[in-house]
């Protein structure tokens, strides 16, 4: 929409000109993409995305990764092809899984370019075969002639146009396809699309998951700043899974790292501990019978009541200071709890840890009891944190 004089784009440095409003992006634009069949996203919270892609390539034989994209703040995506649409709800690490329908780029960000939208939902060529995927991963899903929709529009950049005039047009080009009957319906829709406009890129996607995927059912109780369960997964993978792992989490809270790492594979031992009670029923509640062999105990991790080197991983989201304890307290109680990690994890045990404590955990990289580091930039929720993976010298 204008609202009087345009701003300039600030990655562009000579004066903003209205006549050249298309030029920008162009010179910003990534590699566009080469639309094919069997083209799929994956979609993280952001910085997520390359343990997405691993975990895609390690568990979809042919999977093979064509580009990222990035939705500021909200979330990444990565874009792959894969052989087989049927494996991709077996991923763990992804929130949402879709479909490349349609794609076009060079729409610009005019108004014109909302015909070009229109035209680009119209004609996608992709978007059969999308919703016959979904019915094949989606339980209950349809994929019958006559179809309900929703659309979900997100535009990323500076445009001359609303969001819900993008909807619009996709909406009106959905409606007039030819491959089913097309129905709008926002509360029941059988098929959701969802559109993105990056600059002047635009994406339509078919979402092949649904809820089920962001919200595992075995997560029965909630607690305040637990982990969603793709971020939880996320470090379980990184802590690369064996049979033989031993997994501690110390700050188990509502256990959503354990079940997720018994989702991932085999192991001897699942230990978790916090010092909140009501945080262990959550957790118990959460394991119910399932994820033998596992424990819950009420520990301090600073006074873990282990045998030095008893166990081969310690994949945790450490207190950050903000809804539980203060960053004062971190301050003083991170070289303990990393002392305590130390002593109980096996020589070439591997360690993952989710923390926004930037400053603390430089400073205990340079005790080099653990090493080498390696470090994942993530948001969560628009929070900034870092994943921190390393092994015990």
């Amino acid at each position: 929409m204008r609202r009087g004089k345009a701003a300039p784009d600030p990655r562009i440095t000579e004066r903003w000109n209205p006549a050249r409003a298309d030029e920008r992006w162009v010179r910003n634009a990534p590699p566009p993409l080469r639309l094919t069949p069997n083209l799929y996203s994956a979609h993280t919270q952001p910085g997520f995305e390359s343990i997405a892609i691993d975990e895609i390539r390690a568990r979809i034989p042919g999977a093979r990764e064509v580009a990222r994209r990035a939705i500021p703040d909200k979330a990444g995506i990565t874009i792959f092809s894969a052989p087989r649409a049927d494996l991709l709800a077996r991923l763990r690490t992804a929130e949402d899984i879709f479909a490349i329908g349609g794609y076009r780029a060079g729409v610009g960000i005019e108004p014109p370019a909302l015909d070009k939208v229109r035209g680009a939902a119209r004609e996608a060529p992709f978007v059969a075969d999308a919703v016959a995927e979904r019915a094949h991963t989606t339980p209950g899903a349809r994929a019958g002639r006559r179809l309900k929709y929703r659309v979900v529009a997100r535009l990323v950049g500076e445009h001359h146009f609303r969001r819900v005039d993008m909807q619009r047009a996709v909406e009106r080009g959905i409606a007039e396809r030819e491959d089913h009957t097309w129905r709008l319906d926002e509360d029941s829709a059988d098929v959701e699309f969802w559109a993105t406009m990056l600059d002047g890129e635009f994406i339509l996607e078919v979402r092949l998951s649904d809820e089920r995927m962001r919200h595992r059912e075995y997560k029965v109780a909630h607690r305040a700043g637990s982990l969603r369960p793709s971020v939880a997964a996320a470090l379980a993978w990184l802590s690369e899974p064996e049979e033989s792992d031993t997994v501690l989490d110390p700050f188990c809270g509502a256990a959503t790292i354990l079940i997720e790492r018994a989702h991932l594979g085999r192991y001897a031992m699942l230990c978790g501990s916090d010092r909140n009670e009501a945080a262990l029923e959550a957790a118990r509640a959460n394991v119910g019978p399932r994820y033998k062999p596992i424990q819950l105990e009420r520990w301090d991790a600073a006074k873990l009541p282990l045998e030095d080197a008893s166990v081969t991983k310690i994949v945790t989201n450490l207190p950050w200071g903000q809804r539980v304890g203060s960053h004062g307290a971190n301050r003083r109680l991170y070289p303990l709890w990393f002392r305590e990690f130390h002593r109980v994890l096996k020589s070439g045990g591997m360690i993952v840890a989710l923390s926004a404590e930037y400053r603390i955990m430089r400073e205990l990289e340079t005790r080099a009891e653990f090493g080498p580091w390696k470090t994942y930039r993530v948001s969560i929720l628009g929070a900034p944190a870092a994943i921190y993976v390393a092994r015990r010298n």
